[in-house]
């Protein structure tokens, strides 16, 4: 982070001083008291559980030079004085601080949303930009009120791109959070039922997507997916500069030719450039004419590079294989909604195996009034492709075990639980060898806990069918 000080600082915040820092110089923001740096400024945020006015003090002691709260009643003083800034709200306030920020840097920033793949193609965005310079993405999934300005305050005046991902789960969140990253370049991946609960219905989540546009910057590029109707909608109505990626014969960044090899892909992009990607996934090598679309928005030859994915690795819990035993467990556990779970049961599908496949789902959640209809079609996908067994996870997740055995799946091989606590050591006895087990599920729903509790069992930590894992 390059420096903010105090006086600034307050005005950006639209603050009130409670007590000294005139002088104070940040280099760095904080919203957990457990890793303040030195130099940094802390934030104290208020959530459902945890009010982090009660860490002031241990933030101060910590190396924070100042603090932003929205009350003071909470701070156990003791003997500690140091500058403090009050604002009405601490989130809103840490948001703004990020807008202001954004401005001073000479950087590019690309702002990556969808409802699927947003991690993938910002790291895959990320490892092809920096064959043309220095840049930073944020870390993890960063890609809320909080997680989008922590990760602008993580560029410096030296990266020539900044890559943010940004999600919602209601109206305005995308509006705000672009306002905060005021980017050059806005890709939308695609529009499918997610959220529902919050969004109301598909074409809710068109609109929350194309929020993302109403802050590009006048002279940016909007990158959208060729082969996504409501992408395409959301396109038709923008009148700036547009750069389409797909498989559609009209997208400007196209796939011409695609063919498995290995454990991916070998692709030709735009008749031109031949390349492998080594991702497993169909459905990645839209992510990656996502990230080739974003370079040539940013004027780049995206010829240029060559085998330039040849060291990309999928981020954690997406389509991660994992050796136990005589076992192949696929952790694609991250999160889930009807596009991306058939999306997994495509690539279920297409592996060659020597055992059985055996898919293992938790609910979906967030889709409102819709979702047993949702999990209902899940499961008569997975009676059609043939899967060997399925186990669900969950109450809606039920829905999927009963679709599939109305479909015609046999009832023996079809097991459903409350909880992935309720799996127990004789239903691990149930793995055969050689089989392939993909997890799938929503981010609440933990399912990749199973694999722990499978690896607990290996070392004889599961002793009984009573001993079930619970919070493992």
């Amino acid at each position: 982070m390059e420096a903010l000080y105090f006086s600034e600082i307050v005005e950006a915040v639209d603050g009130q001083t409670l007590s000294g820092g005139k002088n104070v110089r940040v280099t760095g923001v904080s919203t957990d008291s457990r890793t303040v740096q030195t130099g940094d400024i802390f934030f104290a945020l208020q959530g459902e559980r945890v009010d982090g006015h009660r860490y002031v003090v241990p933030a101060v002691k910590s190396g924070a030079v100042c603090a932003v709260v929205s009350c003071s009643e909470n701070i156990d003083w003791g003997e500690v004085h140091f500058p403090l800034i009050r604002v009405k709200e601490t989130v809103t306030a840490l948001g703004d601080l990020a807008r202001y920020y954004r401005k001073k840097l000479p950087t590019r920033i690309i702002a990556i949303t969808g409802s699927n793949g947003k991690t993938t193609t910002k790291e895959m965005t990320y490892h092809v930009l920096s064959h043309f310079g220095s840049g930073v993405r944020s870390q993890k999934s960063f890609n809320n009120y909080i997680g989008v300005p922590v990760s602008i305050f993580e560029i410096e005046n030296k990266h020539q791109y900044g890559i943010l991902e940004m999600g919602t789960n209601a109206p305005g969140e995308i509006r705000r959070l672009s306002e905060i990253g005021a980017p050059e370049v806005a890709v939308i991946l695609n529009v499918s039922q997610t959220h529902l609960e919050g969004l109301g219905s598909i074409e809710g989540v068109a609109s929350a997507k194309g929020e993302i546009l109403e802050n590009l910057s006048r002279e940016g590029a909007f990158v959208y997916n060729a082969d996504n109707l409501w992408c395409v909608r959301i396109a038709d109505g923008f009148k700036g500069k547009k750069v389409s990626f797909g498989f559609s014969p009209h997208a400007q960044i196209r796939c011409t030719n695609a063919k498995k090899e290995g454990a991916g892909y070998r692709l030709v992009i735009n008749e031109r450039l031949e390349m492998y990607l080594p991702v497993p996934g169909y459905h990645n090598i839209n992510n990656c004419l996502a990230s080739f679309a974003v370079c040539h928005a940013l004027g780049h030859d995206i010829y240029q590079p060559k085998e330039v994915f040849s060291s990309f690795r999928l981020p954690h819990m997406r389509i991660e294989h994992q050796r136990m035993g005589n076992i192949t467990f696929i952790n694609d556990a991250y999160n889930a909604n009807p596009e991306s779970v058939r999306a997994a049961l495509d690539y279920l599908k297409e592996i060659d195996v020597k055992g059985r496949k055996v898919f293992i789902c938790g609910d979906m959640l967030e889709l409102g009034t819709k979702a047993v209809q949702f999990h209902r079609e899940i499961g008569e996908r997975v009676a059609g492709l043939g899967i060997d067994a399925l186990w669900t996870v969950g109450k809606y997740a039920a829905e999927i075990a009963k679709a599939a055995k109305l479909a015609g799946m046999p009832e023996r091989c079809v097991l459903s639980f409350q909880d992935v606590a309720d799996i127990t050591v004789s239903e691990m006895n149930e793995f055969r060898e050689d089989d392939t087990v993909l997890i799938k599920g929503s981010r609440g729903m933990h399912m990749e806990k199973i694999i722990e509790k499978y690896k607990m069992a290996r070392k004889g930590c599961i002793h009984s069918t009573s001993d079930a894992l619970i919070g493992i």
